[in-house]
């Protein structure tokens, strides 16, 4: 696997390429309109496993608009979602439904013991989220940032530890709200041609191996090839691509009014990142 650099690749060719490639993978030109919008979420287990308590998951860094890196618990390696920025105000925060209700290994009879927050936050929490499929509750940055601060609680704190694997993270790359700037993040392409990576001994899964053949640069359709691995392949290395059919996390997005455009998913599906038409409503972003 090695970095692929071009320096002479001209920026308008450039994007031509990234045009024809993305309507590759998509199966066509968009048929959302002018006004539609797109963004793109990252969502995997180990961070739902492992998320608190976090110095960045303050009332005013969730609330905060401005686009963030978030500290790297991986190392540098292709495709790592450590290298955008993330809009933690529109990130997606979804309660299970259990620690809501403090039944199941909560309470005072489960293991777990009593919920890190009372029922007046709950309350709160309720007239500011959407609710999903199972009575949890899906909530923005943007309004989870200020509750925090309003009942006190501190996830930054090391009893915040056993809220994980208890909420369920999408967290919102920043993105200009294009869908070529959603294909950009989502393929990781948004840094330019010498950040591109190939695997020259691997195959994309069919039908994707010939597809691909059209795409005319070279080191774009070789990093895109990793992209589209099957997912046997992806377990080790690249990703496998899901289109618009499934994506694990799909469940959450439709609960907020999002609609599936494109999925990848990485290794045994524990993580994978989602581009999305956001909701055709007032303030939708």
């Amino acid at each position: 696997m090695t970095p692929e650099t071009d320096p002479a690749t001209d920026l308008s060719e450039w994007n031509a390429a990234l045009a024809s490639a993305f309507e590759i993978l998509l199966g066509g030109k968009p048929t959302g309109g002018p006004a539609a919008r797109y963004g793109v979420y990252y969502a995997s287990d180990p961070l739902d496993e492992f998320l608190f308590p976090n110095p960045w998951a303050t009332p005013d860094a969730l609330s905060g608009r401005e686009p963030r890196h978030l500290p790297d618990p991986d190392g540098e390696y292709p495709f790592s979602p450590w290298t955008w920025q993330f809009n933690l105000s529109e990130s997606l925060f979804r309660f299970d439904a259990e620690l809501l209700a403090g039944t199941g290994p909560w309470g005072d009879g489960g293991h777990k013991g009593p919920r890190p927050f009372d029922d007046t936050f709950i309350a709160d929490l309720w007239t500011v989220s959407s609710v999903g499929e199972a009575g949890e509750v899906i909530v923005r940055g943007a309004e989870l940032g200020p509750l925090l601060g309003r009942h006190g609680l501190d996830l930054t704190d090391k009893k915040s530890e056993k809220l994980n694997g208890w909420l369920t993270v999408l967290l919102r790359v920043a993105t200009d709200g294009t869908l070529t700037d959603a294909m950009r993040g989502a393929t990781f392409t948004e840094r330019g041609p010498e950040h591109l990576v190939s695997i020259h001994a691997m195959d994309a899964a069919e039908p994707w191996e010939e597809r691909l053949s059209a795409v005319t640069h070279p080191a774009l359709r070789d990093h895109l090839r990793m992209l589209c691995l099957t997912e046997d392949d992806a377990r080790s290395k690249g990703g496998f691509y899901c289109g618009a059919d499934h994506w694990p996390w799909t469940d959450v997005l439709e609960a907020v009014g999002c609609s599936l455009v494109a999925g990848w998913g990485f290794g045994e599906s524990q993580a994978g990142t989602a581009v999305v038409r956001l909701p055709d409503k007032p303030g939708a972003r």
